[in-house]
Order: structure tokens, then C-alpha cells, then sequence
């Protein structure tokens, strides 16, 4: 059979470089390897009782739904956004329920960015998707490192900003660091853009993840143009279930629902259910999550700090970040032959545009965090040698 001539745009387009490698980790286990995968961007619970109770009863009901999503929903979510970030202007005209939210930024960045736009993108970041979706939205990226403290470097983005800036992506807590923004610095830089046409658009997934008490959201911070993408995916063990959302103004909030009229449609209708009842429990992850996911971050951070190993100290999400560079001149062959060699899978910082580093996610459970530390510390001191 002939072969069909792909568009440009997928010349450098390639798979997600997170889901590759937990694909690729799952293979060598199905292929009776012990892998320790600590790839994913996952709870490994279960999905609450709650939501799995509310949803098995709407499971006879088969009828598309408003693009925008289930009024009901809209309704929880706008009250729920409203209370958490201190916006009276949340309605649910200004809510749009995607599937997942990925879709939700993808929407949101058609809707904004255009040819020769500029979207600006403090790193380490999910550059394995945000430059993506920032691309084929016909716009370029701008990339301003953090402060070595992984804290936003506000005088270092004001220094990025053009006439052809058009939005900046502010993901607090932060993948792949587990960074939270301080609101000293989140605050000034609502200041910075006072007066101009840029959106500020907020990954917003995390922030029902958080270890610290001073979490400060970023929508809190006063800016004046806002695009907040949120989702159910990681607070309440749904990645499966595809549902996210998004809250903007109307005028974006009508574009990205025309966009998607004709991309995906609504979201899947039991996965609203599952909103529905998420946003019944005032969207809080089970009170065991957050105890659960402390117990595992301590268990990394003494595994590192056993094998030696530069690391920060997340403060939410579920992420350590590796600094491997005085252990490896190649920090993505050094990942590699941590899982040929020792089973343990982690995700180079390539995927986030930071080379010399990795990402460790401490979901799994205890028994498997123990073990992968025990592998962590035996492969380093093998390299030492």
C-alpha cells in the first residue's frame, strides 16, 4: 500500500515523552522484568468509593451532553472556584468542562495564540507537552529559568516580555519539581504585567496536592487577564476517567467551546458524574492521600540523601527533581542504565528541557518506594566503583 504524505507540523512532533517512558517501563514488567516504575504522573490508589458509587448509577444514561459540559457541574465548579481563589466574577458561563486537561490548554492556547505570538514558560517545566500544544497553536515558546530555588525569577520573565508576548504558563505546584511558587514572587510579577494584554494561564492540576501551608494559588494573585485550567485527574485518582476543565472569560470560554465542538465534543458523560460528585466533596483528595503521599516523599528524600543524591524538597504534587549532574556527564544514559541495570525507571530531564536532571514520582506504594531507593543506592554505588 502507498504511503501518505504527513503535514509539516509533525515533522518534530513525537509522543509524549512522560507517557513513553511509563509505557515503556510497563512493557519490560508485562515481559516478566522487576521494574520499579517511578515514571508516572498518577495516584496509584483507587478511584474514591464516593465518586465510583455516584457514578454507577448514572451508567444507563448514553446522550451527549453541552460541549460546555452538564450545567450542574458548571454550576459546582464556578461556586467551588469562586470560594478557593476569591474571583467573584466565576460563573458558570465561564466554565467549560473538557476531556481532561490537556484538551482544556490545548483549547485555551487556540483560542489566544496565533502565528508569530510568543507564550513564555518558566523551566524546568511539562515542556513535553506545553511546547507542543504551544506549537501547533502556531505560536513559539520563550523559555525563563527559575531561581535556583525553583521559585519564579519575576525580573528574568519581565526581561523575556515582548510586543509579540501573548501569555505566560504558570504551573504552582510545579511539575517536575513539586515546587510551590511563593506568593512574594507570584504577586510580583501580577504587578509586572499590570497594564498589558497578556494572559497569565494557570496549570492549576495541582494545587489539591500541597504539603505546605503558605500555598498561595496563583489565580489569587491579582492578575488581571486569567485562563485557569484545573482538572479531577490527580486529586481524586482519575486520570483514566479524562476530565478537566476550564475557567475563563466568556469571550474564551465561548471560542474554546466552538473549538471543541468540533475536536472532541463534550466530555465523557459518567466522567462528569464523576465531577459532580468530586466537587460534592468540595474537591479534597481522601484525607489518606495527603498522609499517604507525605509517608512516601519522606522515604525518597532519605533515599537520596543516602545515595547521595542532590535533590529539592517538594512542597507539592508528587515529584522530586534529581540533580544528577555530579554523578553523570549524560543524565539521560545515566536513567538509562538505571533501568537496564538496576530496574528503576525515572524520567530524564530532557522531558522538561533540564538536562543533568530527573524526575522521581514517590506515588507508588511504600513497599515499592523502599525497594527502588535500595536499587537507587546500590546502582550509585556501583558507578562509584
Amino acid at each position: 500500500m502507498g504511503r501518505v504524505t504527513l503535514a509539516p507540523r509533525m515533522a518534530t512532533m513525537q509522543e509524549s515523552a512522560t507517557l513513553a517512558l511509563n509505557a515503556r517501563a510497563k512493557q519490560l514488567a508485562a515481559e516478566g522484568r522487576t521494574i520499579y516504575n517511578l515514571t508516572a504522573g498518577e495516584l496509584a490508589s483507587a478511584t474514591p468509593d464516593y465518586i465510583q458509587k455516584a457514578v454507577a448509577t448514572k451508567l444507563s444514561l448514553n446522550k451527549y451532553t453541552p460541549v460546555a459540559g452538564l450545567l450542574e457541574l458548571r454550576q459546582a465548579i464556578a461556586a467551588h472556584a469562586r470560594q478557593f481563589y476569591g474571583l467573584d466574577w466565576i460563573e458558570p458561563t465561564n466554565v467549560v468542562v473538557t476531556a481532561g486537561a490537556k484538551p482544556a490548554l490545548y483549547a485555551a492556547l487556540l483560542s489566544l495564540i496565533g502565528p508569530g505570538d510568543e507564550v513564555i514558560i518558566p523551566f524546568p517545566a511539562w515542556m513535553t507537552s506545553y511546547r507542543p500544544l504551544v506549537e501547533l497553536a502556531g505560536g513559539s515558546v520563550v523559555t525563563v529559568p527559575l531561581a535556583d530555588n525553583y521559585d519564579l525569577d519575576v525580573a528574568a520573565i519581565a526581561a523575556k516580555i515582548t510586543a509579540k508576548t501573548k501569555a505566560i504558563i504558570i504551573n504552582s505546584p510545579q511539575n517536575p519539581t513539586g515546587a510551590v511558587f511563593s506568593r512574594q514572587s507570584v504577586e510580583r510579577l501580577a504587578r509586572a504585567l499590570q497594564g498589558s494584554r497578556i494572559a497569565v494561564v494557570a496549570d492549576d492540576i495541582y494545587t489539591k496536592l500541597v504539603y505546605a501551608d503558605n500555598f498561595t494559588p496563583v489565580p489569587k494573585a491579582g492578575f488581571e487577564r486569567m485562563v485557569i485550567i484545573n482538572g479531577f485527574s490527580k486529586s481524586q485518582a482519575l486520570t483514566g476517567w479524562r476530565i478537566g476543565y476550564l475557567i475563563a472569560d466568556t469571550d474564551i470560554a465561548q471560542a474554546t467551546t466552538s473549538l471543541l465542538s468540533h475536536i472532541t465534543g463534550n466530555a465523557p458523560l459518567p466522567s462528569q458524574y464523576a465531577g459532580i460528585a468530586a466537587m460534592e466533596h468540595g474537591d479534597q483528595p481522601p484525607r489518606a492521600t495527603l498522609k499517604t503521599l507525605k509517608k512516601q516523599r519522606q522515604i525518597v528524600m532519605s533515599g537520596l540523601e543516602s545515595a547521595g543524591i542532590k535533590h529539592n524538597i517538594p512542597e507539592g504534587a508528587f515529584y522530586v527533581f534529581l540533580d544528577l549532574r555530579d554523578l553523570a556527564d549524560d543524565a539521560a544514559k545515566w536513567c538509562e542504565r538505571l533501568l537496564a541495570e538496576a530496574g528503576v525507571a525515572l524520567v530524564p530531564g530532557e522531558a522538561f528541557e533540564a538536562p543533568g536532571f530527573a524526575r522521581l514520582s514517590f506515588t507508588a506504594d511504600e513497599a515499592t518506594l523502599t525497594k527502588a531507593m535500595e536499587r537507587i543506592n546500590q546502582f550509585v554505588a556501583g558507578e562509584k566503583a
